[in-house]
């Protein structure tokens, strides 16, 4: 060995001295070392190490490709491209069998000379890989050393490997780069990292079983002593929800398509409704927060009737026992009479619509005079029973059936019927067809009756000042309907005072009795007395207007106790929140306002058609007013107070800043009260007073707020408060003419309380006050069904609300 080195020192001295005798010079290149000199074009070559398999190209500028091949320690290279300039010397393919990685050095610069110093290195390479093990959620992306991302598809057992390999011996290091969705799930590697000396295929990535909340919130719930529910989720992880508009999570979760189903395992003490879950069960894909626990304030429920317009009504005789659906139901109508007895059913009758289907071809809409009672649970179903309207009996083979006869509207067969006939056939008494008239129920559950415009008992058409008294009997499942000739009559009709009477004028003394009307408002207080203002009517000397005059029955007599005795009186409003002076003019004539009695000694009055400060009047289809109308007054929104001890009127609210009509409502933000907030200008609304004192108002027609283009139908829910002197919009839009939401998604959609419900804006419906769990009811009129796609018309659904009770 010793002896070969010498010899390889000699040569090269020797190489030395005959490149010096010779003359020849050295040159150098920028890019690397090389021979020769001047401008070129030169050659770029080099050398290959370590080369094992076949398969390698390599490439200089990207336009030339070499191939190289044979193996072993060195093998030389030249492009047969001559380059002048600039050079770059890449790996085009790896070489493969066996698969290794070439590395370039000194592989550019610019070529002074022929180039032959760039070397490409191979080396053995290794794949880097392992399994995902769980994976069910999708978008796993996975990183080697930081790079070469691996985005990982399928479920369960996974194998995956990266796609770039890496030199034998060098590092690795797998991490997540991006977790699963879908659901997701948190991803760990173990084995992860090492150096690779051989392929790697032991990295494991362990994807636990995602989980998932379960959750929702409580709405609708009394707050207060007891307001706690308390929820099971799968019969157990019991927890307790306190509050209104909570929102609620189960601390324990449930895995990934695990199934849940919450129940109440305990209700509220602060309410006597019960509370209904929806969105309660299903199976967990990802976190839950749609349970919903309604207790039902401040929800509409959908009980009867369609949820489309312009329906006739509809009768079976008996009505169904359960399990089968009622399907009876009074024709669509507005300005029905309506009472509450003290047997808890809800009295219907009349106003102006349609009648009963059967008739060919059926009469246009019209007066009726038709009497009806919705009864919950009546032979196990709720029911609409006809009490008052005109059958057919029929016989055959011995079994007796009753159907609807058909009931005339607007003409001679809704006349008045005084006294019960006995001659063939015998008819029972009866009041005309009529609409807006005034009703009241005594002690004794009688129902009352007053006024509106309609038939006389001579048949004449008019305003009314008639008083009727109905004492209701029982339906009897046993016998089913009782019918007096061609009538089914549940309970019988006297005629108190002026059958016969036709725009008649009032008497305002005591005693006296008010002159015939339409339209005015009403309310019966806690102890019993009626009181009614205004409407459409004729005052002392008979002359038809818009009337002011206050009244109240109580004792079987009228009273007149405020206002004026002549029609046509414009508002006297003096300062806002400052009573008048006793016996002082205050509300201007009006019709179809709403009415209140508080438990404060007070009457409350507001808005309706009438007359501002200013006796402001639109013609009809401007300003507010339908196409068609012709009054004598404009929209208002002016609240009064009456304190029945001063004899005073005082102006709370509304009606801008000077009394005037026309004035668009400011709504606020939902369910929260503020000083500015009042409701727009609108008649044919109803109204209630609870437990506290405090006044309710429902829909309309009318103004909603600024943003509405139109004025048009309501279907607004809003509370006062006299305390603060501050109204809260608690339901329904703040625009006009919206379609109902009928909670049809839901098996059965009748009689389901859901915080989404709202009947479809509407005016001059039926209405009856809270009854004993506080619900108020509200039926037909006027407006806009579930679809509107023939826009509004006469309606004949049924519903029901609870107001929170605060």
């Amino acid at each position: 060995m010793a002896r070969k080195n010498l010899t390889l020192s000699l040569l090269g001295i020797a190489v030395l001295l005959i490149g010096g005798c010779s003359g020849i010079k050295q040159s150098s290149t920028t890019g690397g070392g090389g021979t020769g000199g001047g401008t070129g074009p030169f050659t770029v070559g080099g050398t290959v190490i370590g080369l094992l398999g076949t398969g390698l190209v390599i490439t200089d500028n990207s336009s030339e490709n070499l191939t190289i091949t044979g193996t072993g320690a060195s093998i030389p290279f030249t492009f047969k491209t001559a380059v002048t300039g600039a050079y770059a010397v890449t790996v085009k393919t790896q070489p493969s069998s066996p698969v290794q990685s070439c590395s370039v050095s000194g592989g550019t610069g610019t070529a002074a000379a022929n180039v032959t110093n760039v070397q490409i290195t191979c080396g053995t390479v290794v794949t880097i890989g392992g399994t995902v093990s769980g994976l069910t959620g999708s978008g796993l992306v996975l990183l080697d050393n930081g790079g070469d991302p691996l985005t990982v598809t399928g479920t369960g057992m996974v194998n995956f490997t990266f796609a770039t390999p890496l030199s034998s011996g060098v590092a690795y290091a797998v991490t997540v780069g991006t977790q699963p969705s879908n659901p997701g799930q948190t991803c760990t590697v173990s084995n992860g990292s090492g150096t690779a000396n051989s392929n790697i295929n032991t990295v494991q990535v362990l994807c636990p079983q995602p989980t998932f909340t379960v959750g929702g919130t409580v709405v609708g719930l009394v707050t207060g002593p007891g307001d706690t529910v308390e929820l099971q989720n799968n019969g157990g992880d019991n927890i307790f929800v306190t509050g209104n508009n909570q929102s609620f999570t189960f601390p324990t979760p449930v895995t990934n398509n695990g199934a849940y189903n919450v129940s109440m395992f305990f209700g509220p003490t602060s309410q006597p409704q019960i509370c209904w879950l929806f969105f309660y069960t299903g199976v967990a894909t990802a976190n839950v927060s749609s349970v919903l626990v309604d207790c039902q304030h401040n929800d509409w429920t959908w009980m009867a009737g369609p949820d489309t317009g312009n329906q006739f009504g509809a009768l079976t005789l008996p009505p169904p026992s359960a399990p089968a659906t009622d399907t009876n139901t009074p024709g669509g109508r507005e300005y029905p009479a309506t009472w509450s007895d003290n047997q808890g059913r809800k009295w219907l009758f009349g106003g102006f619509g349609k009648e009963v289907a059967g008739k060919t071809p059926p009469d246009l809409p019209g007066l009726l005079n038709d009497l009806w009672y919705w009864q919950a649970s009546l032979n196990g179903v709720s029911a609409w029973v006809p009490a008052g309207l005109p059958v057919t009996t029929t016989t055959t083979s011995g079994v007796t059936t009753s159907t609807a006869a058909i009931f005339p509207t607007q003409n001679t067969g809704n006349c008045g019927v005084a006294v019960g006939s006995s001659g063939p056939p015998p008819t029972p008494a009866v009041p005309g067809a009529r609409y807006g008239s005034v009703t009241w129920t005594d002690a004794s559950g009688n129902l009352f009756l007053f006024g509106g415009e309609g038939f006389a008992t001579n048949c004449g058409f008019g305003l009314l000042n008639d008083l009727w008294e109905f004492v209701p009997g029982k339906y009897d499942v046993s016998i089913g309907t009782t019918y007096i000739g061609s009538f089914s009559q549940l309970g019988t009709w006297t005629n108190v005072s002026g059958g016969a009477n036709l725009d008649q004028a009032g008497n305002y003394t005591v005693g006296g009795v008010p002159g015939g009307r339409w339209g005015a408002a009403y309310y019966t207080d806690a102890a019993g007395t009626v009181w009614m203002f205004g409407g459409q009517g004729f005052d002392s000397t008979g002359t038809l207007g818009l009337l002011s005059d206050l009244w109240k029955y109580s004792g079987g007599q009228w009273t007149p106790v405020a206002g004026s005795n002549a029609g046509q009186q414009n508002g006297v409003y003096g300062t806002q929140g400052t009573a008048l002076a006793p016996a002082t003019a205050g509300p201007g004539g009006r019709q179809t306002a709403v009415l209140w009695a508080d438990n404060a000694g007070n009457i409350w009055l507001f808005g309706g058609l009438g007359l501002d400060s200013a006796g402001t009047q639109n013609a009809g289809g401007i300003g507010g007013l339908p196409n068609g109308t012709t009054p004598n007054g404009a929209l208002l929104n002016d609240l009064w107070k009456y304190n029945i001890a001063a004899n005073q009127w005082t102006w709370v609210s509304g009606g801008g800043t000077t009394g005037l009509a026309n004035q668009t409502g400011v709504y606020g933000t939902q369910q929260t009260s503020a000083a500015g907030n009042v409701p727009g200008s609108r008649w044919s609304s109803a109204g209630w007073a609870d437990s506290n004192g405090n006044l309710w108002l429902f829909g309309g027609w009318g103004y909603a707020s600024a943003l509405a283009k139109s004025t048009g139908f309501l279907n607004d829910t809003w509370e006062f408060h006299p305390s603060t002197g501050q109204w809260t919009w608690w339901k329904g839009s703040s625009d006009v003419n919206q379609n109902g939401s009928y909670p049809t998604q839901f098996t059965p959609s009748i009689g389901v309380p859901y915080v989404n419900n709202v009947p479809g804006a509407r005016r001059g419906f039926g209405f009856w006050q809270s009854d004993s769990l506080d619900y108020v009811w509200v039926f037909g009129g006027q407006g806009y069904d579930s679809t509107s796609s023939s826009g509004n018309g006469y309606l004949n659904d049924l519903w029901r609300y609870l107001p929170f009770p605060y």
